[in-house]
């Protein structure tokens, strides 16, 4: 796990190149504190910043024995020992640590990456440089679970891990993206491969991008962006086989994947638990395979509407687990938000990042990585949206006119407090009641839809808007693309895992963590468990309306009994009572005319109606006021501060020189 940046530069060459590698890295250096390090091998640059899991000695930069490829990985290879053996046997020295695993393959392999990325077992973003095809390659994990953006220099490109290192190299765009907006006022996050500025982009999830001399950039060939994740809901038959045996293949393959995880390292590993089954099951099955106390840290908020500490604390007793319950008050929450917002590295709308902040903050006071229940309820069908899509399934022979006057009166019921009343659910329900069901759970859930962005936005940009073209779902619907026979409840769960999975959840979990240098694992996204579940049939995760049924008779084996049978609640923050409380005074200065004409977005009298309905609480506008306002926060802060030109207090990041024992460049430091 770490930071990494660089750049295929032709004019960053010599001191220049180290000293513009040190400014981008130093904005990622929250996720590698432990060292740092470069390489220079014009016309590309690479740059790391460490911490490390399976070989502290191993740093970064890791260049291969025969000089010819230079990589840096973000993220942890877990099947290493098993790949190590491979090379071992073909009568490569097994040097270095997973990077130096995943670029001994590559040449091993004849420089297909595509061919050993399918071998490996974990999360990553890559970075590797094959000197003798001329050749740099991007590419990302099948979940997008490491993030990784680029943005085309002249002559090449620049990347990071994060938007704010790239905001460091001088040739980096710096005006927001709007059709890329409008995605986000939808989805609540800005989908890959687009970002908030015009001109960078993220490597999809699953990709290999290809940079050749000159700056040409191609996706390889050999396979799209989006296999895996059309993997993980497959058009094909699915297994015919009971319960009791679909449980216990369940429990094995997602026993294996827990246990890689916890084995391949000896650092201090915790659990996140948020008193769910998904975590909770994890955790079950982590005493297995740690010995001595397992800490688990758990959210307690002072609102009890979201307080699922109780539940946590009663599965901690079960399970003997070292449980530490973080209080989360008002000012709590309005501090992390004042704090670190506008300095994540984009906009993301999900109000579960606040917490997920300050839980990853104290877990890191003892522990370096933690297990999370990330996943489970996309690939198992646990959230109430699914099961509203199984009963939408059983109205769709009703006439048009009477399925919208079933979704008027839904629209008309009061709006509550909590984590996802009734109400709340049907008001949601209501919003997507004729849309496509792969749009429904967005078109239900979204800050705004369509139509309510173009009376949002002013009128230059609601007009280049529509010059634009723009279609919020042109990703999804290229993945659904070939998948035109997949049921609806199918392609409502593709739908799930495409966007908000990939470019929420995980993104959530990977900022949330990352900022306080702690590594999240996912065992529910393990390469087995997900093909597992992909080829069961739906009943098997959804029985009538309970869902993740075939997870609850796993759960049954392990947790007491309430928890087993628990229905999902969710993982959010009070954001509703917050804005007109402790953020009241932020929401009003941030969103002020003087603040929103700086970039000429939105309309200020839009904006401002939204907010004085809210603060007299004569309609809720949470989803929609958090979204501007985690956006203006973030623009204030990265694009109104003038560019960061000075050089960080690093030492000198390295020099190419003679390959070292461990396979590094010589001159490598700290």
């Amino acid at each position: 796990m770490c930071g990494l940046a660089g750049f295929a530069d032709p004019a960053l060459v010599g001191d220049r190149a180290f000293e513009v590698a040190a400014r981008m890295l130093a904005a990622v250096a929250h996720r590698g504190p432990e060292g740092d390090g470069a390489v220079h091998r014009p016309p590309v640059t690479m740059a790391h910043c460490a911490l490390p899991f399976v070989d502290p000695a191993a740093r970064q930069p890791y260049v291969s024995a025969s000089r010819r490829t230079v990589a840096v990985l973000n993220g942890e290879v877990y099947n290493h020992r098993e790949l190590r053996r491979d090379l071992a046997r073909h009568g490569a020295p097994p040097r270095g640590g997973d990077t130096g695993i995943v670029a001994e393959l590559y040449e091993h392999s004849g420089g297909r990456l595509r061919e050993v990325l399918r071998r490996v077992r974990g999360m990553y973003a890559l970075a590797l440089y094959d000197a003798g095809r001329g050749a740099l390659l991007l590419a990302r994990d099948p979940f997008g679970k490491k993030p990784l953006y680029w943005t085309p220099v002249p002559g090449g490109v620049a990347f990071a891990s994060e938007l704010t290192a790239l905001l460091r190299h001088s040739a980096c765009p710096r005006e927001p993206d709007l059709p890329a907006l409008a995605d986000y006022l939808t989805l609540r996050a800005y989908p890959a491969p687009h970002t908030a500025l015009a001109g960078v982009h993220k490597v999809r999830p699953g990709s290999v991008l290809r940079v050749e001399h000159g700056g040409r950039v191609r996706e390889e060939p050999g396979g799209g962006a989006y296999d895996e994740l059309r993997a993980a809901v497959p058009s094909g038959p699915r297994r015919k086989i009971p319960a009791a045996a679909a449980a216990r293949e369940l429990e094995e393959v997602l026993d294996r994947a827990v246990e890689r995880r916890t084995t391949s390292t000896a650092a201090p590993l915790g659990v996140l638990l948020s008193g769910g089954l998904d975590s909770s099951t994890v955790a079950a099955l982590a005493r297995r395979h740690r010995e001595g106390p397992l800490p688990a840290f758990t959210a307690g908020f002072e609102d009890a509407a979201f307080d699922e500490s109780g539940p946590a604390r009663t599965v901690a007793r079960h399970l003997g687990l070292d449980h530490h319950v973080v209080r989360l008050g008002g000012t709590d929450l309005a501090r992390a938000f004042t704090e670190e917002f506008p300095r994540l590295d984009e906009p993301l709308a999900d109000p579960s990042l606040l917490p997920t902040l300050l839980v990853c903050r104290a877990a890191r006071d003892a522990v370096r990585t933690v297990l999370t229940g990330d996943g489970a309820d996309e690939i198992l069908l646990g959230y109430r949206f699914f099961q509203a899509q199984k009963v939408l399934g059983r109205l769709s022979f009703l006439p048009p006119r009477l399925l919208d006057a079933t979704g008027r009166a839904a629209a008309r019921l009061r709006p509550g407090e909590g984590n996802l009343p009734a109400s709340a659910a049907l008001r949601q329900l209501a919003r997507g009641l004729r849309t496509p069901a792969e749009h429904r759970f967005y078109a239900s859930t979204a800050p705004f839809g369509p139509r309510a962005t173009a009376a949002l936005l002013s009128p230059p940009a609601r007009a280049a808007l529509e010059r634009s073209g723009h279609r919020p779902f042109a990703e999804l619907d290229a993945l659904l693309a070939d998948l035109g026979s997949l049921p609806p409840l199918e392609r409502a769960q593709l739908g799930v895992i495409r966007h908000f999975l990939c470019d929420t959840v995980l993104a959530k979990t990977d900022r949330g963590a990352m900022r306080h240098a702690l590594e999240p694992r996912s065992p529910f996204l393990d390469r087995d468990v997900v093909a597992f579940c992909a080829a069961l049939p739906p009943e098997l995760k959804l029985r009538r309306l309970t869902a993740k049924y075939l997870l609850r008779r796993v759960a049954a084996r392990h947790l007491p009994p309430e928890a087993a049978r628990r229905r999902k609640l969710g993982f959010r923050a009070p954001v509703a009572r917050l804005l007109r409380a402790e953020l009241r005074p932020v929401l009003l200065e941030s969103l002020a005319p003087n603040r929103l004409e700086r970039h000429g977005l939105f309309d200020p009298a839009a904006v401002r109606r939204l907010v004085d309905e809210h603060l007299a609480a004569r309609a809720d506008h949470t989803a929609g006021l958090w979204a501007l306002l985690c956006f203006q926060v973030w623009y204030d802060h990265a694009l109104r501060a003038p560019p960061d030109r000075a050089r960080p207090p690093l030492t000198d990041l390295g020099r190419t020189g003679e390959p070292t024992d461990d396979g590094r460049e010589a001159g490598h430091v700290r």
